[in-house]
């Protein structure tokens, strides 16, 4: 992998992250509300996300790119069985209470991958490290939608996941958008021009939306109140510092360093706590609030630690 300067990480990282500030300017002038926010990120869910992935997936075939996907998996999986040790080890440390317990290993383990992974790889990697960042998206939502759920429903309430509502959470347009292009990635299916231009172009307001959305959501939190969250703190320092170092570990055991493949994989376990930890705690009847203050914060911090993390990859 071609090895960037630390002003070109910084540069490419600033370029994706100022697009927050309008978002958030017009959600504080009331411009931008809820309904809107929700609207919004729908759309991304289900149009635009899928069509970045298609766009990013129409490669030249390489064996080389295809054999990287069965290892995006498996570190994965490895990443989230030691995360979860981890995750029990700290919250019997500093004696969580049972209801922030789940949600605790939640957020530690899955992080937002898509809404703010795939923008920050794109501006700092391109196209095939987007198409190495979808493969990890659908894989954490894999678990997500599986040990995660039943995490969160174990430490707050007796709610039964029923397999309907697993495989609806599990068949989501952002895995059938990832599908749909490894599919013609494998087979070798170019899409014709008058198809794969307007593709591309609705894939192509992926990343300043998503911002767009993420500033929306940071306007609606009262800074005093989120940096006085000792638990908050402490989910920042689990999800932004000790789990991409656990991946980093991982993946220097497996593939080794210096690889794409191997950047995209810290990058993404790098990434602020996922927004479905606060709809999922609201379902199943969690601590929102935690988890609301867990997003929000490491939202906020991963600016500073996202940079840190991929100039440590580039010295490694």
């Amino acid at each position: 992998m071609e090895q960037l300067a630390t002003v070109d990480i910084i540069a490419a990282l600033a370029k994706t992250f100022i697009i927050i500030l309008p978002g958030y300017i017009v959600a504080k002038l009331g411009i931008l509300n809820k309904q809107h926010t929700a609207g919004m990120s729908s759309l991304i869910t289900c149009v635009t996300y899928p069509c970045l992935v298609i766009t990013a997936m129409q490669m030249e075939f390489s064996m080389r790119v295809l054999n990287n996907c069965k290892y995006v998996v498996l570190i994965i999986f490895g990443a989230v069985i030691a995360a979860l040790i981890v995750s029990k080890l700290v919250t019997l440390a500093v004696k969580l209470p049972p209801e922030r317990a789940g949600i605790f290993a939640f957020m530690m383990v899955f992080g937002n991958t898509g809404f703010i992974g795939l923008p920050v790889l794109n501006g700092l990697f391109g196209s095939e490290a987007v198409f190495y960042g979808a493969l990890c998206d659908s894989s954490y939502d894999i678990f997500m939608f599986t040990i995660g759920i039943t995490l969160i429903r174990n430490g707050a309430s007796d709610h039964r996941l029923s397999i309907r509502e697993t495989m609806k959470g599990l068949i989501n347009p952002c895995l059938v958008g990832v599908l749909i292009g490894l599919t013609l990635y494998i087979c070798g299916i170019t899409l014709p021009e008058i198809v794969a231009v307007p593709v591309e172009r609705i894939g192509n307001i992926t990343s300043p939306l998503a911002m767009i959305v993420v500033g929306s959501h940071l306007a609606s939190v009262r800074i005093r109140d989120l940096f006085g969250s000792g638990a908050a703190w402490l989910v920042c320092l689990v999800k932004l510092i000790i789990f991409p170092l656990i991946a980093l570990g991982i993946v220097r055991l497996t593939i080794g360093t210096g690889s794409l493949l191997a950047s995209v994989i810290v990058m993404q376990a790098a990434m602020p706590v996922a927004m479905l930890s606060v709809i999922f705690s609201e379902r199943y009847k969690g601590d929102v609030e935690f988890a609301s203050t867990g997003v929000m914060l490491t939202t906020l911090m991963c600016i500073v630690t996202i940079p840190l993390h991929a100039i440590l990859l580039q010295h490694i």
